[in-house]
Formats: structure tokens, sequence, C-alpha cells
């Protein structure tokens, strides 16, 4: 219960509105849709990166099928954040479920941004900020503010008393750190838009940056999972002799793929800027992940090239500058 997600959805508001919650103690494809049924849920929150691993699991018998009976399911609604539009699509298409991702928070405050009854979220967007609650901006490194429609790191401060955290316990350093100029940084990059949208970029600690260019590690994941034999990916940083980063691609292919690293390698070429182009690729059966599902990606840079590693420039391939 130390997540803000599961704290708030799973206990608070089954409580407030008289629900039944259930909690499982760790997520798993394959279980997934049997606890669904047995439980009888009718919604469900999760990680975007779980929603990416159902989304391009294998048949199974007890998953829900779109066009079948409404008596045929219990679950109506997922919630995952983020997904993007192509995985959206795969859920309500294969299971015949809504979803909900228009949002953005943090344990520390939520929900900053959200898709309020009634409006219609933007694509890709995270919602519409929460002015009721909070003052949102985007700040550069230096703590100025950046106009509309800049990437930049996503800072709150509350307008309300005890709508977020009051600072980290037993960790003042850090609650200082965090809260210095009296704003509240989520170490997260994002833009907002003129009406008012809030578009998460990527977490802070995952940008990249190579041949003079910055690279959102989100947004490639995001062209990435549109390939269509991935189940899972993570897009980071491996240091360069040469300059800055070089990138890699720490990725899980769907069951029954043969797809190699050259072919997906080659498929990149075409979807992605040159700039963008992974040097290295590397398929594994599992990512590493956090207690709450997230991937952990300071392992994976700080295991770097490992034996199973792929590398464009040792294997010879040649491709066209775009």
């Amino acid at each position: 219960m130390f997540h803000y997600n599961a704290l708030v959805t799973a206990v608070v508001g089954t409580l407030v509105y008289g629900g039944r919650a259930a909690v499982y103690r760790k997520f798993s494809v394959s279980n997934f849709w049997q606890e669904m049924n047995r439980t009888g849920a009718t919604m469900t929150s999760t990680l975007g990166t779980m929603a990416y691993l159902l989304a391009h699991d294998v048949d199974r018998p007890e998953m829900p099928r779109s066009g079948a009976p409404e008596a045929n399911r219990t679950l109506r609604l997922m919630g995952a954040a983020p997904l993007p539009p192509e995985v959206d699509n795969v859920i309500r298409t294969r299971f015949g479920i809504e979803t909900f991702s228009g949002a953005y928070g943090v344990t520390e405050a939520s929900l900053i941004s959200w898709q309020p009854p009634g409006v219609r979220n933007r694509p890709r967007a995270a919602g519409i900020i929460n002015t009721e609650y909070f003052d949102v901006r985007i700040f550069d490194d230096e703590d100025n503010e950046l106009p509309r429609g800049t990437d930049g790191e996503i800072v709150i401060r509350p307008k309300r008393p005890h709508v977020m955290f009051e600072g980290y316990w037993g960790r003042p350093e850090v609650t200082v750190e965090t809260s210095r100029n009296w704003w509240y940084h989520t170490g997260d990059i994002g833009r907002i838009d003129e009406d008012s949208y809030l578009y998460f970029v990527d977490r802070k600690a995952d940008y990249l940056r190579r041949r003079g260019e910055n690279i959102a590690s989100f947004e490639v994941e995001r062209i990435l999972m549109s390939h269509g034999q991935l189940a899972d990916v993570a897009v980071h940083a491996v240091p360069s002799k040469l300059t800055e980063d070089d990138v890699k691609v720490t990725t899980i292919r769907v069951a029954g793929s043969t797809l190699t690293e050259e072919e997906l390698f080659r498929w990149c070429v075409e979807a992605l800027p040159y700039f963008v182009l992974p040097r290295y690729i590397e398929f594994r059966d599992e990512l590493p992940r956090s207690p709450v599902g997230r991937v952990l990606k300071r392992e994976l840079r700080a295991e770097g090239v490992t034996g199973a590693t792929w590398d464009v420039e040792a294997a010879g391939v040649t491709y066209e500058k775009r």
C-alpha cells in the first residue's frame, strides 16, 4: 500500500463508494484473466507496461472476447497509464472493454492532470491540468519557466492544504532538493499545450543525448511497440567511447515470434530518425521490474552491453542514412 495508485484506487475509492477490492500479490500475465474472473472484478488498475503485455499475450480460454455477450465477462474498464493509442486500441478491440489512461500523477501528488467526465482526451495527452488543486508549470534546468509547447521538467505546487505530500519520512535532504524554490520537481519531462493539456515525454533520468540530439526513450518505445512482434520494450543509454550515449533496445518478443535483431534494426531504419537508431539490440524473456511493475532502466544501464547483446557495427550491417 506504499504506492498511491494502489492505496487510492483499491482501498480509499472502494471504501468511499461501498465497493469491494482485491489486491493480487504480484502481476502475472498468465494468471491475470483467471483472477479477474475469480474475483468478479468490474474495474482494474494497472500500469502501462502491464497493459502492453496483456495486449500482446497469447489467446487464453479465460480471456474476454470483443463481441462476446457481456454476461461472459465481468471486467468493464482497465485503467493504465501511460497507454499509447495503438495499445489502447488493441485492448478495446480484442477484449471488448473500455480503457482509461488520460491522467498523470505521482505518489507525492495526484492527480496532476486528468480526463474530466465528458471531456475527450487528445491523442497522446495525459489529460488536462487539474487547476482546481495544483499549479503546474514547465521549467528548464535552472528553474526558469518555459513557454507553452516546450519540453521541460514538470513542477507543481498545491493550491489547497493537504492535497499533496508534505515531505519524505526521515529524508529531509531529499524533501529540500525536490522542493527547491518552493516547487515540487517531479523528475519527469513534459509539455503543456495552449489549451492546458499535459503531455508526458519521458523520465528525466531516462532522457538520452546522442550526436547532439535529445532522445525521449518513452517516444521511441511507443514507436517500437507499433512493430507488432514486441511484447514489451525498454530504450536506454549505453555509454559511448566516442560521444555522449549509444542507444540500446532491450525487448521481449511476443510468443512465437522469430524476429531477429537485424530484422528489427532494419525496421527501425524505416521507422526512426537516423540519430535515434539503436546500436545495440537484446532480446530477453523478461525485463527487470520494480515491485509496482515499472521497468528498472537503471539496472539495464548498469548492465550495458552483455554477452547476449547484438551490435549493429560488429555485425557489419550497412544502411542508408536518412
